[in-house]
Order: structure tokens, then sequence, then C-alpha cells
């Protein structure tokens, strides 16, 4: 019996334990829906918030890799024979099978399974009720659970279409970038979230747009980083990629407006609208301000903002700051070596490298001293200056033959928001 076949039965199984004529009512929900409902913590919300009504389970749970792990700071109680680990689930990411509960003297019944498809699995959801009231006002209660539970969980970049990821320390001693850059940034930065009463007094639209531009590997994640650090808001990043689509952003937005106000962070924006599954004309009426766009402060990234559709750079309502990330000037370049290679190399050797590194942008910068120490390890030597220059020396020829390559030299020195830094 192939998969397909299985689900099927599944389905026609669920829709047949609920018949019409009996007073069931057998409704479908999109991904797009079961996420925005949190549907994957209906297992999780039982557990904490109300176990009596849980009446039949035939489900397993997905648990993620934190969790199982037992990882401090990202994982209930770790300490040996606690009630939850003795006694309680762990948390899930997701579940599958179904789920009978008892609402309220109403019986509701869920069922969720993957579905192999021609392009890969998918998940479809479905619940039974007799009574839709119930059943909206289970759906408020998970809904309160779901934004509890996301914003009790340690400090993470919500991925709306990737993995989270975890906030990490990262100073702003840290960003090597021109001074009056990022005291303009962080000015603007910070007066948007500070100034909500003043913008409402005013009668301006509580939202901004800021557009980070510039070659790949000067800055723009590592900044976007330090924002996210130091300032206790939610950031909900949309990574631009071939298979990213309307939904995603649509989802950005209502997750910032949940956690309003908040940080919606379109990465690599050039590549997010030309994506087939985006529709440009979309994408612009939602940045001009449904009202999910309320509180929301929306920065994007570029390496090629000349390519950029005119209509997204020449409306204020969209992007009314835009900050260009140049290549590291001299002092950057020596900065960054002595940040990374000052306990091993010489300054003279440093300093020489800084000279001829002229057009390499901070992750090239980087990797002088990355490279020049990943020969020490494999050659069982200590550091050595004529290391550095020859590391400098090969990565120079390796930025001259990938230009030659089809890739774009900036697509290759891309390091994006996961997993390196840019």
């Amino acid at each position: 019996m192939s998969e397909s076949l299985f689900i099927k039965q599944q389905i026609d199984a669920f829709i047949a334990a609920h018949p019409f004529e009996d007073g069931w009512k057998v409704y479908e929900y999109s991904l797009e829906l079961a996420k925005k409902l949190y549907i994957q913590y209906l297992l999780d919300c039982l557990r904490d918030w109300h176990p009596e009504a849980l009446k039949l389970r035939v489900a397993l749970k997905e648990v993620g890799e934190n969790d199982l792990l037992g990882t401090p700071g990202d994982s209930h109680s770790t300490e040996n024979r606690t009630e939850w680990d003795l006694q309680k689930e762990l948390d899930s990411h997701w579940w599958k099978g179904s789920v009978e509960l008892e609402w309220k003297g109403h019986a509701i019944h869920f069922l969720t399974y993957p579905l192999c498809t021609g392009g890969g699995f998918s998940d479809f959801f479905f619940v039974a009720t007799k009574s839709n009231e119930a059943l909206r006002d289970f759906h408020r209660v998970l809904d309160a659970y779901g934004q509890t539970r996301q914003k009790r969980t340690v400090p993470t970049i919500h991925v709306v279409n990737g993995v989270n990821i975890p906030i990490r320390p990262v100073s702003w001693d840290d960003v090597l970038l021109p001074p009056d850059l990022i005291e303009d940034i962080r000015k603007n930065f910070h007066a948007f979230f500070q100034s909500q009463e003043r913008y409402q007094a005013l009668g301006i639209p509580y939202r901004r747009g800021f557009l980070f531009a510039g070659p790949a590997g000067c800055g723009k994640t590592l900044t976007i980083k330090a924002l996210a650090y130091t300032t206790p808001v939610k950031f909900v990043p949309v990574l631009g990629r071939a298979d990213v689509r309307d939904y995603s952003v649509e989802e950005a937005l209502h997750v910032a407006s949940v956690f309003s106000p908040a940080v919606v962070l379109f990465e690599d924006l050039d590549k997010l609208v030309q994506s087939k599954e985006v529709s440009l004309s979309h994408f612009l009426n939602l940045l001009d301000g449904f009202k999910e766009m309320d509180g929301v402060l929306v920065i994007a990234t570029t390496n090629d903002a000349e390519n950029l559709d005119p209509a997204l750079l020449h409306r204020p309502s969209r992007f009314d700051r835009v900050w260009k990330f140049p290549l590291p000037k001299y002092e950057q370049r020596l900065a960054l070596l002595r940040k990374r290679g000052g306990s091993y190399f010489s300054e003279a050797a440093l300093e020489e490298a800084a000279r001829k590194s002229d057009g390499f942008s901070m992750a090239y910068v980087q990797e002088i001293v990355v490279n020049a120490l990943l020969e020490c390890a494999h050659n069982g030597d200590g550091p050595q200056d004529d290391l550095l220059l020859r590391s400098l020396e090969t990565l120079r020829l390796q930025r001259k033959a990938a230009s030659k390559d089809d890739a774009p030299l900036a697509d290759r020195e891309s390091v994006g928001f996961c997993p390196k830094e840019d």
C-alpha cells in the first residue's frame, strides 16, 4: 500500500467517524492557518494549561534538539530528577496523529498527518466538532498559549522560512564600521522604539523602513545581530531564497504584529522579490501599511541595490532610510586584523596585510587570519608573520579566480544570516 493511499484512508476514516447527519462539522486547516492558530502547540497547551480536557491521544511529538539534549537556557529544567524530567513530556515543535478533547462540554477532534506529494512532504490538518463556538473558544486559548510560549523562550530570532536562531552576544565593539554610520543607525533604530506615543500624538503612522545596502561580507548582518542583542524587541526574518513565498512575508508581519513593536527583516531583498512565488505588487501593498504594520520596523538588506525595482526605493513609506555599507577602509581592516590576529602576528605584519587587502570585504579580511592559523594547526608550527602574508596572497588569487566564474563574487562572499556572520 502506498503512503498516499494510506493517508487517504486515514482522511476518509476521520470523515466517516464524524458523520454530518450526527451533527459533526469537519474542517480542514491550511498549513498557514494551522501555524497562525498555533496548532503545533496543541499537545503542550493541553499538558500545561488544560490536562483535564484531553480524552484520547494517538499522536507523536516532534521534539527539538535542545529539548532532547537538555540545553541550559533553551529547554526545561535539566536538573536531575525534577518533576519535569520525571513526569512531563518535553516541549514539541510539531506533532502527528490524532487528538480528542472535550471543551466546555463539546467534543473536538484533531487529525494531522504528512502527505507525500510530487514535491516532497506537506502536512494536512483536520478538525471535527459539533460546536463552532467551542472550537473558536479553544482557538483563543491556543492562541494565548502560543504567544505566551514564544515570549517565555530564550531570546530567539524567529525565522519564518528557516530554523530559528538563538540571539548570541554581539557587542558594538564587534561591528567595525565607520563610527558615524553606526551612530546614525543606532540613533534612528532606538528612536523608533522609544517614540510610539510621539508618533501617535503627531498623527504619524507608527512604522518605518530601513535598507542596508552594500557588498556582501561588509557588516550588514553583524549590525542587525548587534541590534537584536542590544534591544529587547522581537526580530522576525524572512530569508531571500528560491522557495520563499508570499505567505512567508504575510506570516512575518503577523508574528511581528503579535509582538509589536517588532522588527521584520527581509534578508537579500533583491533575491526575495525575484522569487517566482512572491508577487511584487502584493509585497508592495504589504509594505504600504496594512494594519499589521503598526509598530513594525522593516529592515531589508541587499547586495545589489541598483537592481531593485524602483517601486521599492522611490516611495518613502517603504524604505525611508537607506544606508550604504562600504568595503572597509584601511583603518577598519587593520582594526579587524588586530582583533583576530593581534595575539599571533606582529604589528608590522598586520599593517602590511591591511595595506595589501584593499578591496577585501570584512569577511575576507577575517579569513586572512583564519587561513593562516589553520596552516599553523595543520603543520604543527607556531604562528609566523610569513604565514599571514601567504594567506593574504592565497585569498587574493582566490578572489581573482572567483570573479571569473559564472557566479558573481558578491554571491560567493555572501554568508547570510545563518550560519556564519556577514
